[in-house]
């Protein structure tokens, strides 16, 4: 039997609906890998698998860290690592499921030795970038590590800021954590330490759907939520709460605010909010489609879920 999947894709793609009935069908217990459902407080706005949902299949990693609190990757993988290997021990499948590319390739190749986060410096370092543009930013940190910048791109404010504050934490370039993590050679952009146990035999199934279709139900998403009063409801009882720097970035969050707040017209709420979106999503497929290990399955507009889980085990069957 499988023992481990991962169904990943971009976000609106329909991975929930087709996750709960391939768990059904193999008897799997489900492990978010979604950086945003974690957290708690925020379920209509993270787009969290419905309560019914949850009860018919065993979810683990959703809705479990108060946003509040810091979370990165390396807690995540921790955090997976420990579910799986209990959901193992209960003698059922690992299903992860979700859109957060880092946290995938953090679980499956492990991550390198760098320090922990030092929030003050990165909370001025996030205001220098605020104030010059992370293209500034950019250029000081080829200057520190040429091999970092080279993988980094300039308008990627969140990796140029670790970058920065890595060197400035350990007066050693980030790139050469990668080459001491990848056991002393030079290889992909990224090093990650060596697999684990629990992953390495990991059947990794993408699900993608066309651009247009993607794209249009990104921005009926968008429109439901707006209209959605748990949504809203979510967002003013966030206000004054002094949220993690990885929850404060929940999709929508700041737009929804402003919108409350009478800053910003409805209209304008969503074409802004359905653009950030958009642009989420390619980003997240340009980060799957680079791994090889990923095999893909389009999903058809009107194709019902069971024919396409069908399709995706025939699939599996023959990795």
């Amino acid at each position: 039997m499988l023992q481990t999947i991962a169904l990943v894709g971009p976000t609106a793609v329909g991975k929930t609906d087709v996750s709960i009935e391939l768990a059904k069908r193999l008897g799997a217990e489900i492990i978010g890998c979604d950086s945003m459902q974690v957290y708690r407080g925020m379920a209509a706005l993270t787009q969290q698998p419905a309560l019914e949902q949850r009860a018919a299949v065993p979810h683990h990693l959703v809705d479990c860290i108060e946003p509040t609190e810091s979370f990165s990757a390396g807690r995540y993988r921790a955090m997976a690592l420990e579910a799986i290997e209990a959901v193992q021990r209960r003698g059922n499948t690992a299903l992860l499921v979700g859109g957060t590319g880092l946290y995938l390739k953090a679980l499956t190749h492990g991550l390198c030795e760098a320090p922990p986060a030092d929030f003050s410096l990165r909370a001025r370092l996030w205001e220098a970038i605020r104030a010059d543009g992370s293209e500034a930013h950019h250029q000081r940190l080829a200057r520190i590590d040429p091999v970092a910048a080279s993988k980094i791109h300039p308008h990627d404010a969140r990796r140029v800021v670790r970058a920065l504050e890595v060197y400035e934490v350990t007066g050693q370039p980030l790139s050469r954590l990668w080459y001491h993590a990848s056991g002393g050679s030079w290889g992909e952009a990224e090093r990650f330490a060596e697999t684990d146990r629990a992953t390495s035999e990991m059947i990794v199934v993408g699900v993608t759907r066309p651009r247009e279709e993607l794209y249009e139900r990104i921005n009926r998403r968008v429109e439901q939520m707006i209209q959605d009063e748990a949504v809203l409801d979510e967002v003013r009882r966030l206000r004054g709460v002094s949220l993690s720097l990885t929850a404060s970035k929940v999709h929508g969050l700041r737009f929804l605010e402003a919108y409350l707040n009478g800053e910003v017209s409805r209209e304008e709420t969503i074409r802004v909010w359905q653009q950030q979106v958009r642009h989420y999503a390619r980003r997240q497929l340009t980060w799957f489609r680079a791994n090889p290990r990923i095999q893909w399955v389009t999903l058809a507009a009107h194709e019902r879920v069971e024919t396409t889980v069908e399709r995706m085990l025939n699939l599996m069957a023959e990795v």
